[in-house]
């Protein structure tokens, strides 16, 4: 096991600026996601830490040792890829047999027929089949050995790949989207299995990943990119809750975190479209801002109870089974607000019907016109978790 740390890593593929400086500390046995939509950076930054990619600044270190200028196979890290990459012709055993045989037999001992006459080689054969063994064991795979990965299913050849990089026992695991070919039922499943193996092994995990359910549910930090950089980096309940960047806001979550136009004004009140002002004070010069408020910490009815809320209509109503995402238009300010709320509550309210929403969690959430976060004026001086309380027009002071 080992610290992995990247520096200021910075990568151009000729005019393209991919990498714009990414530094990153991963602890001994962490579990660390990087999270963006495509083209961010991400398997880029992956293939730099494995040495499959050079970068054109900046430093990787494994273990506080500087590797970059160390092959890839003496990095001592394992990668797990998308494609799975096993050999179609070789058995599963074969497959898992592979990096312990390029690791610990000579030449001579790997030659067919000739190599099995060469002294030291059945007690190293011994070896391998039982770390082979062990390794078939914790991942529940022993029944699959003597199949071929064309007669595997997509979870089973998920599972062999990740073996044949247990086998090696690396410093890190590097995987790169390695359930994306999975099917959404078997995608849950392998997140459990891979959360769980990760907990057993302790060793440190880097994982790349454009679902952000993955990200959230495996990784003990979070590494939301996007644009060559990093925008956040910190666990999953902070990235959601406590988001710094709006951007991070609006990635994380689904669905994705709604928006309203507004304005920071004298004395610190935040209002939003249709004059809608919240009550608490924020700290910052006056400006224009983007208020956020997810939509499970909202509520939705035809009618408000206490008179604090703002007038929708029902323009479409999501129904997933336990939940719905209510969508509404507020006004004519041709802005949409998503809520989720339950079944009973849904079907008292009328497609193109009016309604009204309102904060019920109290954790709307302030951007600048830079992205940045704005932070409510107790919140600086640490007192109180929640954010904002929803008021009408003229309630703050």
């Amino acid at each position: 096991m080992a610290t992995v740390t990247l520096r200021n890593i910075r990568k151009s593929f000729g005019t393209t600026e991919v990498l714009k400086g990414v530094s990153l500390d991963i602890a001994d046995g962490e579990f660390v996601s990087l999270v963006g939509p495509s083209g961010c950076g991400k398997s880029t930054l992956l293939k730099i830490l494995a040495g499959l990619e050079p970068q054109n600044s900046g430093d990787v270190a494994i273990g506080g040792r500087v590797v970059n200028h160390i092959r890839p196979s003496r990095r001592d890290l394992a990668m797990v890829f998308q494609s799975y990459a096993l050999y179609p012709h070789l058995t599963v055993e074969e497959n898992l047999m592979v990096p312990l045989k390029l690791r610990r037999l000579n030449r001579m001992e790997r030659l067919p027929g000739l190599g099995h006459l060469m002294p030291g080689r059945r007690q190293k054969m011994h070896r391998i089949r039982a770390v082979v063994e062990e390794t078939t064991e914790t991942l529940k795979i022993g029944d699959l050995l003597a199949r071929k990965p064309g007669q595997l299913s997509g979870g089973q050849r998920q599972r062999v790949a990740v073996g044949r990089a247990m086998v090696r026992k690396p410093v890190a695991f590097l995987m790169d989207e390695p359930l994306s070919n999975l099917d959404a039922a078997l995608r849950v499943h392998m997140r459990a299995e891979i959360a769980e193996l990760h907990r057993d092994l302790a060793t440190t995990f880097v994982y790349v990943t454009h679902d952000q359910a993955e990200a959230l549910t495996m990784s003990d930090r979070i590494a939301v990119m996007m644009d060559g950089e990093v925008l956040q980096f910190a666990s999953p309940d902070e990235v959601y809750h406590d988001p710094a960047d709006l951007r991070v806001a609006q990635f994380i979550g689904s669905p994705k975190m709604n928006t309203l136009p507004g304005a920071l004004g004298s004395g610190g009140a935040v209002s939003t479209v249709g004059g809608y002002t919240f009550a608490r004070a924020f700290d910052g010069p006056p400006q224009t801002v983007t208020v956020g408020l997810r939509p499970e910490h909202l509520a939705i009815a035809p009618k408000a109870p206490n008179g604090r809320a703002i007038p929708v209509t029902v323009r479409h109503k999501e129904n997933l089974g336990s939940d719905f995402f209510i969508h509404a238009n507020v006004g004519d300010t041709g802005h949409t607000m998503i809520v989720r709320t339950e079944p009973h509550t849904a079907q008292s309210l009328p497609l193109q019907g009016a309604a009204e929403i309102w904060s019920v969690e109290d954790r709307a959430v302030v951007f600048s016109s830079d992205n940045r976060r704005i932070y409510a004026s107790d919140e600086l001086r640490g007192i109180g978790a929640a954010d904002l309380a929803l008021a009408p027009a003229g309630a703050a002071q």
